[in-house]
């Protein structure tokens, strides 16, 4: 995805014609993929979704499952 990003970016430079100039800088590769990996690990796990309690009064819109 960088790598197309990286593309997108020198072609919109390159065009002369139409549109505000482009300063988005191109993206080290590498550089990228190691500080998304690192906050992906600082990330805490997502807890599991809790069980729906089984006595909890049934809504009218739906349906018995009996």
């Amino acid at each position: 995805m960088l790598e197309d990003f990286n593309t997108r970016v020198v072609e919109a430079r390159r065009q002369l014609l139409g549109g505000p100039p482009v300063v988005t800088k191109t993206r080290d590769v590498e550089a990228e993929v190691a500080a998304w990996r690192q906050r992906r690990s600082a990330q805490p796990e997502a807890p599991d979704a809790p069980e729906p309690a089984s006595d909890a009064p049934r809504r009218w819109w739906r349906r018995r499952q009996d």
